[in-house]
């Protein structure tokens, strides 16, 4: 009995390693748009502008001949819930260490017949059991989700004819933990020693009460199974590669010029899924393979336009994902499950530079819908950048989500340029439940 409930009890270790709902917002991990609260739709920039805005490749600075990012890389974390913190309680009181002494008193009473041995062991573990339970459902239902990006970008910008040839990734992972044993575990209104769905909790007391009259109850403690128990982690992931070329074009029509673009691409997907119950918790090998991976190719395209009306404002619009694509997760459980829904994303932006200074402001037309488990996302971001002799910037941003405001986040970020030509970026994004970073190297001239 001691090894099948201490397995029951190793659902808490599953906890440590979940992380969470899965989310496509409109973002990426490009340094500077991060530490500038996540804006770059009309950031007079060719570095980043396939990742936010194509038709930037035809509204950068005269001097702007090539730029080259190599590469840009960031990962975030998330605990919307306070899950951490809910796992240090679970922790400080080692319940399960009580528990394992408790087992192993009430096995060593049994084997010597020792019945008030048995009575003082079975009341001990009838709390143990209670609590791991209510701790336990504390546990149950809280995300931490983990999200990581890196791109590889070459910019030719130009009026008549910008280029950028870009490679990109985005990873979510997840999971969530799912507790659905309370009844097996506690259930009060059971009659110990005929019903069939009577509680561990219910059959220990009973057990301790009276050890002979409820020999029946001390037998179905000692003889419990974890076979049917529904708790464990469902963790879901999704992998999202693309690699394309943006094309852009400066138009005059009557007195007002236009930079329109166009970014054919090709995106690889993997989706992830599976629910790992606690009696798979000794095969690793349960939650691996082609039966929870699902893999996707398709060709899609984005969009964009953007003006520069010669005064340091710019303005810029596009629509990522022209295509809708709908990807079904794999289930081993089942032959049919959720779908990963990739529709639209538009957004517009305006930016105003100095030669010491930029300000910029983005907003989402778009709801985002989630893949998982959290709720979906629409940003308005808000950034500035200031410039010592172009060697030294200074960055700072707040993205509002106006669908989960613990989704907010405040930014800083550090550029460093020497001779204007090799960059390195650092900028770090977060509140009080999500954390991420970035860091990236280029050149430009």
């Amino acid at each position: 009995m001691q090894i099948k409930l201490l397995k029951l009890a190793a659902i808490a270790p599953f906890l440590l390693c979940s992380s969470a709902a899965i989310a496509i917002p409109f973002a990426t991990f490009e340094t500077r748009s991060m530490g500038m609260g996540g804006v770059g739709v009309a950031i007079g920039s060719p570095d980043a502008a396939p990742l936010f805005n194509p038709a930037l490749l035809s509204v950068s600075k005269p001097q702007d001949d090539f730029s080259l990012l190599l590469p840009s890389v960031g990962i975030s974390v998330s605990d919307p819930s306070k899950l951490r913190d809910a796992i240090d309680s679970f922790n400080s009181v080692d319940t399960i260490g009580t528990m394992n002494t408790h087992l192993t008193q009430l096995n060593t009473a049994i084997g010597a017949a020792n019945q008030a041995g048995i009575v003082t062991a079975a009341n001990a573990i009838s709390t143990d059991i209670t609590n791991l339970s209510n701790q336990l459902t504390v546990l149950s239902n809280r995300p931490l989700s983990g999200d990581g990006g890196a791109a590889v970008i070459a910019s030719l910008p130009g009026k008549s004819l910008g280029m950028s040839f870009y490679a990109d990734v985005h990873v979510a992972t997840g999971g969530i933990f799912n507790y659905g044993d309370a009844g097996t575990l506690t259930n009060p209104s059971a009659t110990p020693n005929t019903d069939p769905n009577a509680g561990l909790a219910v059959l220990a007391q009973a057990c301790a009460t009276d050890p002979v009259g409820n020999v029946a109850s001390c037998n179905k403690l000692n003889s419990f199974t974890t076979t049917n128990l529904k708790s464990g982690v469902h963790f879901k992931g999704v992998a999202l590669s693309e690699m394309g070329i943006a094309l852009s074009h400066e138009f005059s029509i009557g007195k007002s010029n236009i930079a329109v673009a166009i970014t054919p691409k090709v995106v690889k997907a993997r989706l992830f899924d599976a629910q790992l119950k606690v009696n798979d918790s000794n095969n690793s090998s349960s939650v691996t393979g082609s039966d929870y991976l699902a893999d996707y190719s398709f060709a899609n395209f984005d969009i964009g336009a953007a003006k520069n009306y010669g005064n340091g404002w710019i303005t810029g619009f596009v629509i990522k994902n022209v295509l809708p694509q709908t990807l079904d997760f794999k289930y081993k459980q089942s032959p049919t499950g959720e779908s990963l829904t990739l529709k639209p994303q538009a957004r517009i932006g305006i930016s105003h530079s100095t030669s010491w200074s930029t300000v910029a402001l983005d907003a989402d037309l778009t709801r985002n819908d989630p893949a998982g488990f959290e709720a979906a996302s629409q940003y308005i971001a808000l950034g500035g950048e200031l410039s010592a002799w172009g060697w030294v910037q200074l960055r700072a941003g707040y993205r509002l989500n106006l669908v989960d405001s613990d989704r907010n986040v405040t930014s800083v970020g550090l550029g460093f340029s020497p001779f204007g030509v090799v960059h390195a970026d650092l900028a770090v994004a977060g509140n009080a439940n999500e954390i991420g970073v970035s860091f990236q190297l280029g050149v430009h001239f």
